[in-house]
């Protein structure tokens, strides 16, 4: 732990929020969810002057519905929480009581050693690769797309109760705000209010197509903070759409029929030294491995089968091939500027940490080999495209419509495997093969409810 430095920053933070009764520590799972020890404010305190870290089990990394361990997982070991004060906010509508903290994932009572299992500080030593070995600064910003829905209560023949959610503003569009809208102006101006407060200023908001579906657009960050802001970011969203009686949803496409919901990424390659934007020759080759590496990266930014309803044409979600094309939303890598690429082909049901560290890997590859970036330009979706006009493109790899088939191709993406770790990749490639064991028992309703209400 950082010793004095960290009790210093605790007594700084304690000092301007007194009230504060609870320290949450969080970390991100294998599953995308956010999970959370929560400690007294004396016992947290306690914990910084002692230098003693909380112990979890090392099996959460292979839990999957129902609390179980996944085939391959193991009941023993354990791993400690390092809190990155940094990251430490009042969560709104908790009367200042609640302070959120985000933490590294680290060996057992041992601060200097990550544990492998950690997608945040392998994250952090990826970009930190990308600065000073490979002359990339990578900036990232990241689209929160959720939608608002309506929980509803059941009574059940056995007494207990069940909850469904039902959609919001039917007569909901696209960058318009519909006289149904105005219902939800007081809910979206609070969320930006609300993140405001936290030091999350937005770019934007708007309206997105399906009902009840908003966009908020955070500003670029490095790649660490630019993660750390999107997980603020959803909890803010759904704590202030619980104080309005709304669940704000990302499963990814909750209405069938209807646009799907994407955790949309930029991603910009720049001079570590000016922050300036990198020449296309030198950003090219970083965008080139991740079209080499796609079908395995999928396997973290489209990590539920759920999430391959949105691989397909006339979504404006990604398309269905590895390819790029200047301001075109039917691809894969929509370019925007010379050093700047968006990525859509990632969901709310990822965990960010992994699907940004298998991205920057991917880039890593593609700026090592000195890549060149092909598979495009197209303006149109590839899909539409006949065979021979894709093949003049150099537009031949065709995206997986499975998880099981990304997870096949990770596990045979030696270069993603290495740079992720493979210690990394077991456990997650586990939990993933487990999860979706478990979903695909399920009725498609009951699936479809599940992923909602946890999402």
């Amino acid at each position: 732990m950082k010793d004095s430095q960290s009790l210093i920053q605790w007594a700084r933070i304690f000092a301007q929020h007194k009230s504060i009764e609870f320290v949450w520590l969080q970390f991100v799972n294998n599953s995308g969810n956010t999970l959370v020890r929560i400690l007294p404010v004396a016992k947290f305190t306690s914990m910084l002057q002692t230098d003693r870290l909380l112990t979890l089990a090392q099996a959460i990394w292979y839990l999957v519905p129902g609390d179980t361990i996944a085939e391959g997982g193991t009941p023993s070991e354990a791993f400690s929480l390092l809190p990155d004060l940094n990251t430490a906010y009042i969560q709104p509508g908790s009367q200042g009581t609640r302070l959120l903290v985000q933490c590294d994932c680290v060996r057992k009572n041992d601060s200097t050693q990550q544990a492998p299992e950690c997608a945040r500080t392998r994250l952090r030593l990826l970009d930190d690769t990308l600065n000073h070995q490979l002359g990339a600064a990578i900036r990232v910003g990241f689209e929160v797309e959720v939608i608002f829905m309506r929980p509803q209560k059941h009574s059940q023949a056995d007494g207990s109760t069940k909850t469904t959610y039902a959609p919001t503003g039917l007569l909901h569009t696209f960058s318009n705000v519909t006289p149904e809208d105005y219902e939800y102006l007081d809910l979206v101006e609070a969320i930006s209010r609300a993140l405001a407060d936290v030091g999350v200023p937005l770019e934007l908001f708007h309206a997105e197509a399906a009902p009840g579906q908003w966009e908020f657009v955070l500003p670029p960050e490095r790649p660490v903070q630019a993660v750390d802001m999107l997980v603020k970011a959803r909890d803010v969203i759904r704590t202030v759409a619980r104080s309005f009686g709304l669940h704000a949803t990302l499963h990814p496409r909750p209405l069938p029929g209807h646009a799907g919901t994407g955790s949309h990424v930029h991603m910009s390659v720049n001079d570590p030294a000016t922050g300036a934007p990198s020449p296309a020759a030198q950003a090219e080759p970083f965008f080139a491995g991740i079209l080499a590496h796609l079908p395995s990266v999928l396997a973290f930014t489209l990590s539920q089968e759920a999430s391959y309803s949105r691989v397909a044409t006339g979504l404006f979600s990604g398309g269905e091939y590895a390819s790029w094309g200047w301001e075109n939303k039917e691809i894969a890598l929509r370019r925007i500027e010379d050093n700047r690429f968006e990525l859509k082909l990632l969901d709310g049901l990822a965990n960010p940490y992994l699907a940004l560290s298998a991205l920057l890997s991917a880039g890593i590859d593609g700026l090592r080999e000195k890549m060149d970036l092909t598979a495009g330009p197209s303006d149109v979706a590839p899909a539409l495209l006949s065979q021979d006009d894709r093949k003049k493109l150099g537009i031949t790899v065709q995206l997986p419509h499975t998880l099981e088939e990304s997870l096949a191709a990770l596990e045979t993406d030696h270069v993603i495997c290495e740079l992720l770790g493979r210690k990394l990749i077991y456990p997650y490639v586990c939990t993933k093969r487990g999860e979706d064991k478990v979903l695909a028992s399920m009725d498609a309703e009951e699936r479809r409810m599940w992923i909602i209400s946890r999402y």
